[in-house]
């Protein structure tokens, strides 16, 4: 497998990546866009872009800017689910103007908040986007933020703290600001390609009932269910490496 390191300028800020590829991937070839998770990098979601490589796919894998985590830059105070938006938007306009990059055949995976990052994103550019793979979405951020409840953070959701920490992560009022903006289902279902979703029965952090939801809003979708916890840690990356890898074979992609 190769890799080639790529950084842009996104928003204000140096976002860095890596694009893999295989000796037998096409060129110019179908192109999926990963995207990390809260308090993650690339180097958690490494081997969902590998298993794309195997399907033949040019794979692009990036740290989001201000994630708190990687080697973008920026502060995480400044972060939220709307900057990582605009940051793969970013990553999509660069990759659709790389002479190897079939500009009709690029999809974007994300894993739990990168899931609702690609799925909003996906809507917005919904024109250019030829299929969606998500995993375990966090798709109850905005119910979180409206709870006052964000993973480890509590707050009260009718005067949020200026700044505050979920995880190891310190966020501003922006992040839940942002989170408090979203309607996700009737956002993210302005996209009418085809959507995976791929969730863990025992996720504890985002429940499968987002994801059930999600596969009845959508107008093309499958949601497979496989055991395992959020972020597929302890179990189900394998089920879901092979039921990728299934879906990607039984439509021809």
């Amino acid at each position: 497998m190769k890799i080639k390191p790529f950084s842009i300028y996104s928003h204000g800020n140096t976002l860095r990546g890596i694009i893999l590829y295989s000796d037998k991937t096409i060129k110019p070839g179908k192109t999926m866009i990963v995207s990390h998770g809260f308090a993650s990098n690339m180097a958690i979601t490494f081997n969902y872009a590998k298993t794309f490589v195997q399907a033949g796919y040019i794979t692009f894998l990036y740290d989001f800017c201000m994630s708190g985590s990687g080697i973008s830059s920026g502060k995480s105070t400044g972060m939220s689910v709307i900057t990582e938006k605009e940051n793969l938007i970013d990553v999509i306009d660069y990759a659709k103007h790389l002479e190897f990059v079939d500009q009709n055949h690029i999809s974007l995976a994300g894993c739990s908040q990168g899931g609702l990052v690609s799925a909003l994103a996906a809507a917005e550019r919904k024109d250019e986007i030829e299929r969606l793979f998500l995993y375990y979405p966090a798709l109850c951020i905005p119910d979180d933020a409206r709870r006052g409840h964000m993973i480890t953070a509590k707050f009260n959701p009718n005067k949020i703290p200026d700044t505050f920490r979920a995880i190891t992560i310190k966020l501003s009022k922006k992040y839940a600001n942002d989170a408090n903006l979203l309607d996700p289902y009737n956002e993210i279902c302005e996209y009418k390609n085809p959507v995976l979703i791929i969730h863990g029965i025992e996720d504890s952090l985002v429940s499968i009932d987002y994801s059930r939801k999600a596969e009845k809003k959508y107008k093309n979708c499958r949601l497979i269910e496989v055991h395992g916890d959020h972020g597929f840690i302890l179990k189900g990356f394998n089920a879901a490496k092979q039921a990728t890898l299934q879906y990607i074979a039984e439509n021809n992609l």
